[in-house]
């Protein structure tokens, strides 16, 4: 009876932490087709970064850690968000071929080819590893990280080129413990795994890893990109 109830316990607790955790759309803007007709080829860009708006981990250790080791925070700041750039990418990219809508993510500089290409790009405006220790010992949502990006996507076509989207999105650790948000890039939903696995996606360097909040976070933005594109997909009749 006792084993019973233990167990009823520790679900209970366990769909609690998954829901805590926040992710959100909003600012949602579609436009129709420039051309009534599914795109050839899609390509993606690892989202423009900009290292004074990366907030590193403050968290008593990190402080520590830096200063024994004399690494410098502002080049640590901009490879975090360059490699949370590059797993979204990535995983979006992936994650949109198991769709069935093949995508690319190439570096930024290369062009897209093709006829009718949708081209889908944008930029963080924050991100936040927050303080994992005041996270695992408060909790309710002390030390949170946070993701938030700005998403367009473009049609590019021999008639010209027009926006077709334009949304933002939002993802944080919400109440769950640092525990529950440490594990590698890919480890929430598999993303980081089939990302590595599809060739189409080498072009920018694979999935980098990162064994931190932020690499949750990232599988969590790129799974409501995709959500996002592939239900424009859907309401163009594209799907198929």
């Amino acid at each position: 009876m006792k084993s019973a109830s233990l167990r009823i316990v520790l679900l209970s607790l366990a769909i609690i932490a998954t829901g805590c955790a926040g992710a959100k759309v909003s600012g949602q803007s579609n436009q129709a087709s420039i051309a009534n007709v599914r795109p050839s080829a899609v390509v993606i860009y690892p989202f423009a970064v900009n290292p004074s708006e990366v907030t590193m981990n403050q968290g008593f250790f990190q402080k520590a850690y830096v200063t024994m080791s004399g690494a410098d925070q502002s080049q640590q700041q901009a490879q975090l968000a360059d490699q949370t750039a590059q797993n979204v990418c990535v995983q979006v990219a992936a994650n949109l071929t198991n769709k069935g809508i093949t995508t690319t993510c190439l570096n930024r500089g290369t062009p897209p080819t093709g006829s009718n290409v949708l081209i889908i790009d944008g930029n963080f405006t924050d991100i936040n590893e927050g303080n994992r220790l005041r996270r695992m010992v408060i909790g309710l949502g002390a030390g949170q990280s946070t993701l938030d990006t700005v998403v367009q996507a473009y049609q590019k076509t021999d008639l010209g080129s027009q926006q077709v989207m334009d949304f933002s999105t939002h993802a944080d650790s919400g109440y769950m413990p640092g525990a529950g948000v440490t594990g590698p890039a890919g480890a929430a939903a598999g993303g980081g795994a089939a990302a590595a696995s599809l060739a189409v996606n080498v072009a920018a360097g694979g999935v980098k890893n990162v064994t931190s909040s932020t690499g949750y976070l990232a599988d969590k933005t790129s799974s409501q990109i995709v959500d996002q594109v592939s239900g424009y997909y859907a309401k163009q009749g594209w799907s198929s």
